[in-house]
């Protein structure tokens, strides 16, 4: 038996040995493919984590981009009555002046002034935090991933420090707000209020007003904002609103601290200036000021009579003195506390949302991660 076994396997030796080649190949080539197909896995379910990571801590950095905004209303409304004092200039014409008229034309400027001024701070105001806060949150991300990785100070491929912004630092750099409230609100209201005077200086206090003349009153004024004198022409990425809100030439480079500082103004500055931020922030105003020919539409067809003849809303016709109070009284809608439907639409903008996940993505990149690790 052993003899014609062993006579098998000389006539069918090459077989023999091409199929035990094969098995173990097989057997290798098997566990070969579940360590590759493990690691896949492996690496998959690390990128689902950290995604899924990112996406919770941009999600909280909105929330919180969003609260912000909403509790400095009051401050901007303050500082909107303190700047525009329509109610001051109301009273004294209670007591029956003897410059009544020139009280009524500075009633007249002062409102409108300050009902388009809200519209611009409140955009820009929510704009700018958006951009800094996806800044900020998307650096805190990067830095939380290296040092997770023992990477923060390590070299970058480009031969770099990688540096965390101290919490001093951001701190400093949120509180740029505060320039937007102490200085460039001011600025920003001075511009409007020219334009104001410019558009209606000519209109009497009895001149009997349309929707649609507030309506071109008001785009005219953007006009003269936005563009200079150039009336029906609108180049998003000329917008010279952004000069309000932070003063760059304040910041200095003569420490660590002052550098990191100045590298954070320098990136704002360049989104500020972007095409996206101002066709974004050019989007924000149009709603605005949509949400402004709301409310005065509504006070045109609270005085749509037809009880005797039909008239059309465009036919209604308002005088001026008696819009006065009512565009003065649209702070306290457009700037109110939240439930605030301006900045709620504001902030659910999904061009705006877009905007912040490109701010966020772009600084929360740590693909220089693994490469630190292999340089010097």
């Amino acid at each position: 038996m052993f003899r014609k076994i062993w006579n098998f396997i000389k006539r069918h030796k090459k077989k023999l040995i091409v199929t035990a080649v094969l098995l173990y190949g097989s057997r290798y080539v098997y566990r070969y493919i579940s360590r590759q197909l493990k690691e896949f896995q492996d690496k998959e379910a690390a990128e689902c984590l950290e995604q899924a990571r990112r996406q919770h801590h941009f999600d909280s950095n909105q929330r919180t981009c969003n609260m912000t905004v909403l509790s400095l209303l009051p401050t901007l409304r303050d500082k909107l009555r303190e700047l525009l004092n329509t109610e001051k200039i109301s009273d004294e014409l209670k007591s029956n002046p003897s410059n009544k008229l020139e009280l009524w034309e500075d009633l007249k400027m002062c409102s409108f002034t300050r009902m388009i001024t809200v519209v611009y701070a409140c955009s820009l105001m929510c704009m700018m935090l958006r951009v800094q806060l996806n800044i900020i949150g998307g650096y805190m991300y990067a830095d939380n991933v290296r040092q997770h990785k023992g990477l923060v100070g390590s070299w970058t491929k480009a031969n770099t420090m990688i540096q965390v912004a101290p919490t001093e630092v951001q701190e400093r750099y949120i509180g740029l707000v505060r320039v937007f409230f102490d200085k460039g609100l001011e600025k920003l209201m001075l511009r409007v209020k020219d334009a104001v005077t410019k558009e209606t200086q000519s209109v009497s206090l009895k001149e009997k007003l349309t929707l649609q003349n507030l309506e071109a009153m008001v785009k005219h004024v953007r006009a003269r904002v936005e563009n200079g004198h150039e009336l029906g022409v609108h180049h998003p990425a000329t917008l010279p609103l952004t000069q309000h809100l932070v003063c760059w030439n304040a910041v200095k480079q003569s420490s660590i601290e002052d550098g990191t500082y100045g590298k954070l103004l320098k990136e704002t500055e360049d989104i500020l200036e972007s095409a996206d931020f101002h066709c974004v922030l050019s989007l924000g105003l149009d709603r605005g000021f949509a949400k402004v020919q709301d409310y005065l539409a509504e006070l045109f067809k609270s005085h749509h009579k037809t009880e005797t003849s039909i008239v059309h809303l465009h036919e209604v016709t308002i005088p001026m003195a008696k819009l006065i109070p009512f565009v003065s009284s649209l702070l306290m809608k457009l700037g109110s506390d939240a439930p605030n439907p301006l900045v709620q639409e504001l902030l659910l903008m999904e061009q705006s949302k877009t905007l912040a996940a490109n701010i966020y993505e772009a600084f929360s990149s740590t693909d220089d991660v693994e490469d630190s690790q292999f340089s010097p």
